[in-house]
């Protein structure tokens, strides 16, 4: 019953996951910035090479992200009301808000679903430059939990629960028509890390003003619990207006973290600082590319994965049809333990053992591009690929496309990132802000404006701050002993 039961926690956790309220894709804007040196370590190891500040410390930040193409939370008021001033219509007896499952609208279109929550967390991480190198340490961590390729007629069925009543099986084909059902593969994924490494990279100059940059990452990671659910595929069929049978088909079903995971990571990168030969450079070159004309990088980044010693695994192979009926089995059930082992009497073989896992790192290419038009505008692309596969194991980053034009200065930066994100599904415009050592924004800012209909949410946080680039221990021991001398001399002058 144990493994029926940890199947429950998985789906459970998705749809909670939906029917919850949006809360707060990462750092990129940022990173790829002059003044970015330890954000840049998220994009590209090589890119601290070239920075404005001697050194450069990150105290804390973090980036949180929800998303899914299946359901928006519509309000009937503006978030911005809560906690205390929605109307009083939508309040309980205590004061307190009175949620409504009805504002919660599916989005059916006859597209398979895919639901993410991730988070990242920057730990305190430095940066200082030694002549033309840089060396440093990072710490972070990463969680996400994920549904891929999900069948819209399952989603369905599972967002109302398998109950007839509430239309749960409308999307399947009834069985006064046959009653035959294909669900495609699916995977819900679930993992957790802890990394902490150092960097080091260097800077080439090259005629023309121009220079290559070289860096590579080295991380330690600590694996967390996770999960890992996948179905190869299955039949059903309706045979009443309440019964479903399932044909028979393969689950495999994986949960690790009882004991702490081990690996080692590995970013790698490289970045091109170009400028024009001097005899190319007319009009206003020297005026407004004061830094370069194009800044090229490439890097490779969360090479590695995480062996997990002892496992927990359980094959399910059906070899029988497995019928439910929505009357005695569904997921809110109140005889939910009989209702598990009712379920598990009809499984033709369950397959149980323990071993050693190995779970990937979210390996991915990035591409990134900045050129600057004037003194302080900037315009850059980003291209993030994912190099795992949506239904895999293993952690994955989301693939995207972003294009930002950005205003810099030393205290101060904002940029407005237009992203294809999501692997490409879905548009959005988001903004960016560095004020002194406080960076924050969100990739996302539609659901800040429109809190009434939320599909999905992004913010960042964090601090972060650094020296002036001509910062000396010794320059400071003599200013102070150049101030201790005048005001010994003032003292004199006034006797």
């Amino acid at each position: 019953m144990k493994t029926f039961l940890n199947f429950h926690i998985v789906v459970l956790i998705f749809v909670s996951g939906i029917h919850s309220a949006l809360i707060s894709q990462n750092i990129t804007p940022l990173g790829i910035s002059y003044y970015g040196a330890v954000r840049s370590y998220h994009l590209n190891p090589s890119l601290n090479a070239y920075s404005f500040y001697k050194w450069h410390i990150n105290v804390a930040g973090t980036w949180v992200n929800i998303n899914n193409n299946y359901i928006n939370h519509r309000l009937p008021f503006s978030a911005y009301k809560l906690p205390n001033n929605f109307p009083s219509a939508y309040k309980s007896e205590y004061g307190n808000l009175k949620w409504d499952r009805r504002w919660l609208v599916e989005r059916l279109n006859g597209n398979s679903k895919q639901l993410s929550v991730a988070a990242d967390v920057y730990g305190p991480s430095a940066s200082i430059k030694i002549n033309s190198w840089r060396i440093g340490f990072i710490t972070s961590a990463y969680a996400n939990a994920r549904g891929a390729n999900l069948p819209e007629n399952f989603a369905h069925a599972i967002f109302k629960e398998f109950d007839s009543i509430q239309g749960a099986f409308n999307l399947f084909t009834p069985f006064n028509k046959g009653g035959e059902n294909t669900i495609s593969e699916f995977a819900l994924v679930g993992n957790a890390r802890i990394s902490a490494g150092f960097n080091i990279s260097k800077a080439i100059k090259l005629d023309f003003d121009r220079q290559l940059l070289l860096g590579i990452t080295i991380k330690r990671n600590w694996g967390l619990p996770g999960f890992y659910l996948y179905n190869s595929g299955m039949t059903l069929k309706t045979i009443s207006p309440d019964s479903v049978v399932f044909m028979p088909t393969n689950i495999q079903m994986v949960t690790y973290g009882n004991e702490i995971g081990k690996g080692m990571g590995y970013d790698i990168g490289a970045t091109y600082l170009f400028n024009k030969k001097h005899t190319k450079r007319h009009g206003d070159y020297h005026k407004n590319q004061t830094q370069y004309f194009a800044k090229i990088g490439f890097s490779i980044m969360d090479i590695g994965k995480i062996t997990y010693k002892e496992a927990e695994f359980t094959q399910l192979n059906t070899t029988t049809p497995i019928g439910i009926n929505s009357n005695t089995f569904y997921i809110n059930n109140a005889n939910y333990e009989a209702s598990a082992d009712s379920f598990l009497n009809t499984i033709g073989t369950v397959k149980k053992y323990t071993g050693a896992y190995q779970v990937g790192l979210p390996t991915r290419i990035v591409v990134s591009g900045d050129f600057q038009l004037k003194k302080n505008l900037f315009i850059s692309g980003v291209i993030t690929q994912s190099l795992r596969k949506k239904l895999s194991k293993n952690a994955s980053y989301q693939s995207a496309l972003m294009v930002a034009p950005r205003i810099e200065y030393r205290y101060f930066e904002v940029s407005l990132p237009a992203y294809l994100t999501y692997d490409y599904r879905a548009f959005r415009m988001g903004i960016a802000f560095r004020v002194g050592p406080l960076y924050f924004g969100s990739n996302s800012i539609y659901s800040f404006i429109n809190t009434k209909n939320v599909r999905d949410a992004d913010v960042f946080i964090g601090i972060a701050f650094g020296n002036n680039p001509n910062f000396n221990l010794k320059n400071i021991f003599k200013r102070k002993k150049s101030t201790t001398a005048k005001k010994r001399m003032g003292c004199f002058n006034s006797f």
